[in-house]
């Protein structure tokens, strides 16, 4: 490893080189695999993080029983989840899913659990008068009050995602952004590991904006 950090226009200038099939692969390959499995787990954590939210608000009982397991669940350290979930499921690209929607999943439910919590239960109460069915309940008030909720646990989920995947390539993948990372620095070559990370964070700060334009369009309504 070079005892100093390579210049800017050297990590620049490196990135045309890493775009090409060469030595630890092209890393638009890489990349798009990194994605895919971001959209999965980040899908995946999403619902079922909705899912567990509405019904821990909607069920004293649901919330009693998981609420005091979510801390709990926060405190774990990443490292130790993506270990035990890699080496379970044989490092494979369901173990990488697993072990991001395991850490995930927790502070997710947490944002919907609360919005979920904010819907009023006079409201709730009429429903329940008139008879309004549970799927037209959860349509017409639950989701309206949990949207942005929802799509602020989307934001937040996309960075921890990534971080996840990335780490869980990093162990045991032979393809994706982790890959690429720990091929180019067990080669000592730093340069060509901040010209991957430029990539990555660029590609991360596009779908960042790309979210949080979605969310003021979605929410438009109310204004």
């Amino acid at each position: 490893m070079p005892a100093t950090l390579p210049g800017p226009a050297a990590v620049i200038g490196r990135i045309p080189l890493l775009l090409v099939p060469g030595p630890g692969g092209n890393l638009i390959t890489h990349l798009v695999q990194s994605l895919l499995r971001v959209l999965g787990a980040g899908i995946t954590a999403l619902m079922l993080a909705t899912v567990i939210g509405i019904v821990m608000a909607q069920h004293r009982s649901a919330e009693w029983a998981i609420s005091p397991w979510l801390p709990l669940a926060m405190t774990i350290p990443t490292l130790v989840v993506v270990l035990v979930t890699m080496v379970l499921f044989q490092f494979s690209e369901a173990a990488v899913i697993t072990a991001t929607v395991l850490v995930t999943t927790p502070y997710a439910t947490v944002t919907v659990w609360e919005g979920a919590r904010t819907v009023d239960s006079d409201i709730l109460a009429v429903a329940a008068t008139y008879d309004v069915n549970s799927w037209a309940i959860l349509r017409e008030i639950y989701l309206p009050a949990i949207a942005p909720a929802v799509l602020g646990s989307a934001r937040y989920l996309a960075s921890m995602v990534w971080k996840v995947v990335v780490l869980a390539e990093t162990f045991g993948m032979s393809v994706g952004m982790g890959a690429v990372f720990r091929f180019w620095y067990g080669q000592g070559d730093l340069e060509a590991v901040l010209a991957a990370l430029f990539v990555f964070v660029f590609v991360m700060i596009g779908i960042q904006a790309s979210i949080t334009q979605a969310k003021e369009r979605l929410l438009i309504w109310q204004r």
